[in-house]
């Protein structure tokens, strides 16, 4: 979870359930997104991710893109079957985020050299194949203040 925290500046946090072998990806927009806005997001973002996993050929059996709308703030929530997820997965959303949102989302700012992007990249694949093999008990990752928390329930 900390290797995704770290990796993704711009998820705010990251969510594993165990019980339906999901992880949920969480993004925040400083404004609010209408209808039209979120349903061209929601399209592309779903188009996307089938795309990807069609290609590496691991259709997903869980994908849901959810948003919640906060006072001038939207919360986009991704959910991930821990089966078929890929770290390239969050990259691509971060795009698409970045694409159409641009300086709205949000990201705690740090800096990563290449190598260390690549290694978290390598270390979030491994904990990925660990949860698929053996996980026991919900884990979320929040960031607070430039910190990231990891509590496991």
């Amino acid at each position: 979870m900390i290797a995704v925290m770290m990796r993704y500046p711009e998820m705010s946090s990251v969510q594993y359930l165990p019980e339906d072998g999901t992880l949920t990806m969480v993004f925040m927009l400083r404004r609010s997104l209408s209808d039209r806005e979120w349903a061209t997001f929601a399209a592309t973002a779903c188009e996307l991710l089938e795309t990807y996993r069609h290609l590496t050929g691991t259709l997903p059996t869980v994908l849901e893109v959810r948003r919640t709308s906060v006072d001038q703030s939207t919360l986009v929530e991704v959910v991930r079957d821990v089966q078929t997820v890929s770290v390239e997965e969050a990259g691509m959303l971060i795009e698409v985020l970045r694409d159409q949102y641009g300086g709205d989302l949000v990201a705690d700012p740090h800096e990563l050299l290449e190598e260390d992007m690549i290694v978290q990249e390598e270390n979030i694949q491994a904990n990925l194949e660990a949860l698929k093999k053996a996980a026991s008990g919900q884990l979320v990752a929040l960031r607070d203040d430039g910190r990231v928390m990891v509590y496991k329930t």
